[in-house]
């Protein structure tokens, strides 16, 4: 064993010297390290920065009900809303985006700048809302964990004031009969003073009566070259005036039929024709925008009015015959003494008047415009007092019965209708609606003892309509 050791040591030992010696070799050959520096080692992970990249940070703010009042009351085409409120709350302004609201999306095409907000409107569907903004991620924001809320947003009870006052229903009445003969539009009616006979005046040139009882056609008297325009019995019923398309009045023997006169003056139609209660008078207008009076009992011109009135339509005298009123094409109702004296100058708007009347104790005048709509006017200070609303047309026609209890319209939109005197005042809603007539209603006239109405149309009949019953008035 002592053998082996020492063969060992014999064959190793100038290795190991020869090791020993290169160790100090390259200990020797290494160069100090430079004073000052550092030992080398592994960087320290920075710190992390509060600086943030600039972009877009869209979230809903808010969530709410809307409805188009402040009581929050349903509107008739969408009931109610939800707005959702959408904030940029980034550094950067977005672009286009989807805001989705339940299984609803709206594209927001707008640049949403940093700080700013826009509302959007869908419509309410059911109480749970799941909201979402950058539904489908077309812009890179800082944050997009706050793109969606939830809500639970319940409807409101509506407030009393919410719900409409339900319409009143107007009744709706036929003609008791209807007369034939005419063989074109019908222009103008009129009772004849003891509601007998019916006179009627047409675009076919003819003038007709009509006996009331037996609803039939008595007499066609013929002599106008061109249509008739307008009908009036004198106070006495011996003399009907006529007035026409060619600008010329006639009057007529109502017991023979016969033309009496041809009188001449106005340039254009005869747009209007009244006879005074005193028939000492008889008063037209035209379209020559004039009114011309005419003394009684040899209608010779008494005097043109010409004052730069627009087209003149309707005219009517006072109860006293001491004053006259017409409607004109601008909207403007004038009142004028016969000494020439001027009354008073209404307007109720724009719209041309097409008819205007005088109530039978003189304190109220009515007038029809083109929209419609009807104006009560007190005649002794000229106020407005109402407006009745309901035709859908042009009021071409108006009447007072004798009674002035009831006053009665007629109108392009093919019905008349009923309005009821009540205490001082007609009454807002229409007592009834009388329908029946094809084409525009151009005219109507009240009975005498207030029993019949008697109405004009474009379908060229005559219709009679009977008045509702209603109690008599208190003494």
């Amino acid at each position: 064993m002592n053998a082996v050791k020492r063969v060992i040591r014999a064959n190793l030992l100038p290795y190991l010297w020869l090791l020993c010696i290169g160790g100090v070799l390259l200990a020797a050959c290494t160069p100090p390290d430079e004073p000052g520096l550092p030992s080398p080692s592994v960087p320290a992970t920075p710190a992390p920065t509060e600086t943030q990249v600039a972009l877009a940070d869209l979230t809903i703010t808010s969530i709410e009900l809307v409805t188009d009042r402040e009581i929050r009351c349903p509107a008739a085409d969408q009931p109610y809303q939800v707005k959702l409120q959408v904030e940029n709350q980034g550094t950067l302004a977005s672009g286009p985006f989807v805001v989705q609201l339940n299984l609803d999306q709206q594209l927001i095409n707008a640049r949403l700048e940093p700080g700013g907000t826009i509302d959007v409107l869908f419509p309410y569907s059911k109480p749970n809302l799941h909201a979402f903004v950058d539904a489908t991620a077309l812009i890179n924001e800082w944050d997009e964990n706050n793109n969606q809320v939830s809500q639970n947003l319940a409807l409101p009870t509506p407030r009393p004031e919410c719900f409409a006052t339900p319409t009143p229903v107007v009744a709706v009445q036929e003609a008791l009969a209807t007369l034939k003969g005419h063989t074109a539009k019908v222009w103008d009616v009129s009772f004849s003073p003891d509601g007998k006979v019916i006179a009627s005046g047409s675009v076919d040139n003819t003038l007709r009566l009509w006996d009331v009882a037996q609803e039939r056609l008595i007499r066609t008297m013929q002599g106008h070259p061109f249509p008739i325009l307008w009908v009036k019995y004198s106070p006495n019923g011996a003399t009907l005036l006529t007035g026409s398309t060619d600008g010329a009045l006639r009057s007529w023997d109502v017991v023979t039929g016969q033309l009496r006169k041809t009188f001449e003056g106005h340039n254009g139609w005869i747009t209007g024709l009244a006879i005074s209660r005193d028939g000492r008078w008889y008063v037209s207008c035209a379209e020559d925008a004039t009114v011309r009076l005419w003394r009684q009992p040899n209608p010779v011109n008494e005097e043109i009015i010409d004052e730069g009135m627009s087209d003149v339509r309707s005219v009517v005298f006072t109860p006293d015959s001491s004053a006259i009123a017409w409607g004109e094409a601008d909207g403007v109702v004038r009142v004028r003494t016969l000494s020439g004296s001027w009354l008073h100058t209404l307007k109720m708007g724009s719209q041309p008047i097409r008819s205007v009347r005088i109530s039978p104790d003189g304190t109220l005048l009515a007038s029809g415009a083109d929209n419609g709509l009807i104006g009560i006017w007190r005649l002794d200070d000229g106020a407005l007092i109402q407006t009745l609303r309901g035709h859908t047309g042009a009021v071409n026609g108006l009447a007072f019965s004798p009674d002035g209890r009831w006053l009665v319209s007629a109108s392009q939109d093919g019905t008349l209708r009923l309005w009821k005197f009540e205490g001082s005042r007609f009454a807002s809603l229409t007592e009834r609606v009388f329908v029946g007539h094809t084409g525009g209603v151009t005219s109507v006239d009240f009975a005498p003892n207030a029993a019949l109405i008697v109405s004009g149309s474009e379908d060229a009949t005559l219709r009679l309509w009977a008045l509702p019953i209603q109690p008599a008035p208190a003494p």
